[in-house]
């Protein structure tokens, strides 16, 4: 059989390294998902005592007998002094709302601590609070990186939680989630409604997902109004004071035709009559329109049913986990606040 010869600039060194382009390799690299570490140290010179910290995406594990770790530092980073001569440091692997801490950990020219409640660990390494995992090590090998150092240290102490982490990809902030799907989410995507399957191409576009997820909440909601004695209209009337009170009648006139509900004033009247809401008329205005709000009763009965409506958020988002339901709120957030 004849051998396949390799004519391609990608097998000629010499080719390789004129198209290097470094700006497009940090772009290549920032296509690889990472953890975001906070690594700390402290230095005492002449009774003087240092806290450094610094934000690192390079931190990885090497052996887990010993338990070994690496991180690499800068060589021009201002704590690198400090580093390069400290027996002990503590790595904070970052939960996924320290977004915050990451952005302040990576500056310089500041006191990175100040205001920060901080424990301390082996060498007085300084610990910060609310992390996923905190890694106390001891450094046992320095190496040689370019323009960075490799430090290498083994993990004397360990403690972590279940908070789920911070990551970092092509330069933002992100929170990672599970690609497969729970069986519970497969029956999610694949209910049918009024005898039509819903498992189609079409069905798995996020308009009709949406739609499903929402009809699935609103109607378990709708029961819970329905348990005290409201229709859909007066539960939406009772929600949207409950979030906003003092609307009047021509700006709750607007929110019933958006939301698909009947615009019927006498729906208003009703609920008035039953001591859910009362309104106040401003005498110095001419239209001498009111403004609608909740009464005692009306409170009551809207915090009822939003402590239900928490109650079923629950159990359905029980099926994602903390992860993903921490993604499905920051994306949702995103989509409504563009």
């Amino acid at each position: 059989m004849d051998k396949v010869k390799n004519t391609s600039s990608l097998a000629d060194p010499a080719a390789l390294a004129q198209l290097f382009d470094q700006r497009e390799f940090r772009h290549a690299l920032s296509t690889f998902t990472t953890g975001v570490t906070i690594v700390t140290a402290c230095s005492t010179v002449d009774g003087s005592e240092k806290l450094v910290g610094i934000t690192a995406n390079s931190f990885n594990s090497v052996s887990l007998d010993p338990p070994l770790v690496l991180w690499s530092l800068s060589k021009s980073s201002h704590s690198a002094a400090v580093f390069e001569t400290a027996d002990y440091w503590a790595v904070h692997i970052l939960s996924h709302d320290q977004d915050g801490l990451a952005n302040r950990f990576a500056k310089r020219g500041i006191d990175k601590f100040a205001g920060l409640t901080i424990e301390r660990g082996l060498g007085d390494a300084p610990l910060l609070s609310g992390c996923t995992t905190r890694m106390q090590c001891k450094t046992t090998y320095r190496y040689d990186g370019g323009d960075h150092i490799i430090m290498v240290g083994e993990v004397m102490h360990f403690d972590h939680s279940d908070a789920p982490p911070l990551v970092y990809q092509r330069g933002n902030y992100a929170i990672a989630t599970r690609k497969e799907l729970t069986d519970e989410a497969e029956a999610l995507i694949k209910v049918t409604t009024s005898g039509r399957n819903t498992d189609t191409a079409a069905s798995n576009t996020i308009t009709p997902l949406l739609g499903n997820a929402y009809f699935q909440l609103y109607d378990k909601l709708r029961e819970s109004g329905a348990q005290h004695g409201l229709n859909d209209t007066e539960f939406f009337v009772l929600n949207t004071l409950a979030a906003n009170e003092g609307l009047s009648l021509a700006e709750l006139m607007q929110l019933f035709v958006y939301a698909g509900h009947s615009p019927l004033a006498h729906v208003l009247d009703d609920m008035t009559v039953r001591g859910l809401l009362h309104v106040i008329v401003d005498q110095d205005e001419e239209s001498n329109n009111g403004l609608f709000y909740l009464t005692a009763l009306g409170h009551d009965v809207a915090q009822k049913i939003v402590d239900a409506g928490k109650q079923i958020e629950a159990d359905m988002l029980s099926k994602l986990g903390e992860v993903d339901t921490i993604a499905l709120r920051t994306l949702l957030r995103r989509f409504v606040n563009p």
